[in-house]
Parts: structure tokens; C-alpha cells; sequence
């Protein structure tokens, strides 16, 4: 399995009032797009052309570390 290098490019979409920051594969498509909405930051995921999974950007990020962390932890301790 290959590893996806991430790029992050800030961008002004004509659909969007501020900016965002759009996450793209190296040499592939955009996955995702972090943005501003009410005072909250969100991200959206694109996944197959389906309609893009919303999460509040917060709680992906914490998820992923606490998920980071519990695994490093179980393997570690084998």
C-alpha cells in the first residue's frame, strides 16, 4: 500500500463567503475541505461521488489523536 502525501492550498470558491482550505491528494483529486461556518470550523469528506460526510473539524481532530493514542498503546504494551 502506497502512502498519500496531503496537500493543504487555501483557496476563495465562488460558493464559499470566506476562505478554505481545500485538501487534495499529492498526484490525485481533492478529498476534502476544511471551512468556517457560524463560528464553527467543519470538514467535509468527499468519498466516491456520494454526498460529502460533514464533521465539526474539533471533533475529527480528536478523534483521530485518541484513536492514535489508544492503538500505540495496545500495540506497544505487546
Amino acid at each position: 500500500m502506497s502512502e498519500m502525501q496531503i496537500e493543504a492550498m487555501l483557496a476563495s470558491p465562488p460558493e464559499r463567503d470566506e476562505l478554505v482550505v481545500q485538501l487534495f491528494a499529492k498526484d490525485g483529486g481533492q478529498w476534502g475541505e476544511i471551512y468556517r461556518e457560524n463560528s464553527e470550523y467543519w470538514i467535509d469528506l468527499y468519498c466516491s461521488g456520494s454526498t460529502p460526510m460533514r464533521c465539526k473539524l474539533d471533533q475529527m481532530v480528536q478523534a483521530l489523536a485518541r484513536s492514535q493514542t489508544e492503538l500505540r498503546d495496545r500495540l506497544d504494551a505487546s
